[in-house]
């Protein structure tokens, strides 16, 4: 299936730096669905066992989404990947830092906190490093941030993860296990607050149920009206997480 695709996108004539849609097969996925996936792809989710047909005809309907998206991409992601950060602003706990970086070949590489802002000691001249750091620094800002917050979510709602982990991950914001254990993705804390305490309620609201059912939705609702539409500008967040954490080294 995924060679026809291949097949089919190129004849779309999209644009885009990659002509060809990643293609993944979820057992989990109850209907076919396209997300940005950082740093510069484009996914087609396809349940397990759907025709080729079936997903023709999505491509062609929705071509032009398709065409905007990768415009989007390409602008939001047109500087060099090598780049790196002067500053980062983390929106979701209101802090900016500047970025310094320092070349200590006889040290070990660290990220420290300072006065004036966040300093990174790399080894190498070129400070290729440097992204490593960031994301290790972002992993732990993100570990006393987001779990604290989840908890306090949970007590409002009266149901508690028995764990909860907080990773980077490319492909989603979070998700909940059948064993009632929470993973967040550490790149939340690069979205405004409101977005962030959707995600939170969302995976939280798993807790009562696993699925997206309508019961599912009545909960969320419940804990947060404006579900819907937080809902979607989640799903288009994903070009507010900078290159430096989405590229892998």
């Amino acid at each position: 299936m995924a060679q026809q695709l291949r097949l089919l996108d190129d004849r779309q004539g999209l644009p885009g730096a990659e002509k060809a849609l990643a293609i993944r097969e979820s057992r989990r996925a109850r209907r076919l669905f396209l997300q940005l996936v950082p740093p510069h792809t484009l996914e087609l989710v396809v349940p397990a066992g759907t025709k080729a047909r079936e997903v023709e005809e999505f491509v062609n309907e929705h071509r032009d989404w398709i065409a905007r998206a990768r415009a989007q991409v390409q602008t939001r992601y047109a500087g060099d990947r090598e780049l790196l950060p002067p500053s980062v602003t983390l929106r979701a706990i209101g802090r900016s830092m500047h970025v310094t970086y320092r070349h200590v070949p006889n040290e070990r590489p660290r990220a420290v906190v300072t006065r004036r802002g966040l300093e990174l000691s790399t080894v190498h001249s070129d400070h290729r490093d440097a992204r490593k750091l960031l994301r290790a620094w972002l992993l732990d800002e993100a570990r006393e941030h987001l779990k604290p917050w989840l908890m306090r979510e949970a007590a409002a709602i009266g149901r508690a993860p028995k764990k909860v982990q907080v990773r980077l991950q490319r492909t989603r914001w979070g998700s909940c296990s059948g064993q009632g254990n929470i993973s967040l993705n550490a790149s939340a804390l690069f979205l405004e607050p409101a977005v962030v305490r959707y995600l939170l309620i969302h995976e939280l609201c798993h807790l009562f149920s696993l699925d997206h059912s309508r019961r599912f939705w009545r909960h969320v609702e419940r804990f947060e009206p404006n579900c819907r539409a937080l809902d979607r500008r989640l799903a288009n967040a994903w070009t507010e997480v900078p290159l430096w954490v989405a590229a892998a080294d």
